[in-house]
């Protein structure tokens, strides 16, 4: 899938509407995470960026790891999160294809034209899964809750990591296994599929702005 997690997930509601390699075992050191509070404390560095932020930027790397092909096949581009607003996510090397994420639905465009609209009027699923964004984006651990068994592990000196495993079936159709990692901003996420298939996404130059949007990247929105 060409966009990471937000096209993996909007791949499965799509997908509903018309009808690499096994992670190793988190080591013996792993805490089952339990509660919110549990999950603060795992996470209270990146907490801290995100109390103070409106905006998140960074860059993406991605590489889908598929059986039978010997290289995985790379993507790379730059996200946006606008607290209240929704998410961005705009992948620019090998194409340019972007997608906007916001309460109301789901826009794509590719080579800067919008291609593809999707409301939640005409997809009432979309509303779940622009949740499920939000809330990691957030780290909002009650809401992930809802759809998601969790674990964590911290090592002192190494990036905390939480391991989400779907709740629901239509969340595990789309992959069986997500493993975000962190240190005072969330650094990775790799996605596992039934198939052993693994889509890896490195975040990086991760930015926490206090101010807001750009009046360009709201019109964008």
């Amino acid at each position: 899938m060409r966009a990471g997690l937000l096209v993996l997930l909007l791949a499965g509601v799509t997908h509903a509407a018309t009808h690499a390699p096994v992670a190793s075992p988190l080591p013996a050191q792993s805490v089952r995470i339990e509660s919110a509070a549990e999950l603060a404390t795992l996470t209270r560095d990146t907490a801290k960026s995100l109390a103070k932020s409106r905006v998140v930027r960074g860059q993406f790397v991605q590489a889908r790891h598929l059986a039978g092909l010997t290289k995985p096949l790379e993507s790379r581009g730059n996200f946006l999160f606008a607290r209240g607003v929704g998410i961005e996510w705009h992948t620019a090397q090998p194409f340019d294809l972007q997608f906007i994420l916001t309460e109301s639905g789901m826009t794509q465009r590719d080579e800067g034209g919008e291609t593809l609209h999707i409301s939640v009027a005409d997809q009432p699923a979309l509303t779940v899964v622009s949740h499920v964004f939000f809330a990691l984006f957030a780290l909002d651990f009650d809401a992930l809750s809802q759809n998601f068994e969790m674990t964590g592990t911290a090592t002192p000196g190494a990036p905390w990591q939480l391991v989400l495993k779907p709740r629901t079936t239509a969340l595990g159709s789309v992959f069986k296994q997500a493993t975000v990692t962190g240190d005072a901003a969330v650094t990775g996420v790799r996605l596992e599929d039934a198939n052993g298939d693994a889509t890896v996404i490195d975040l990086r130059d991760v930015q926490y702005d206090p101010t807001g949007l750009t009046a360009d990247e709201r019109r964008r929105f």
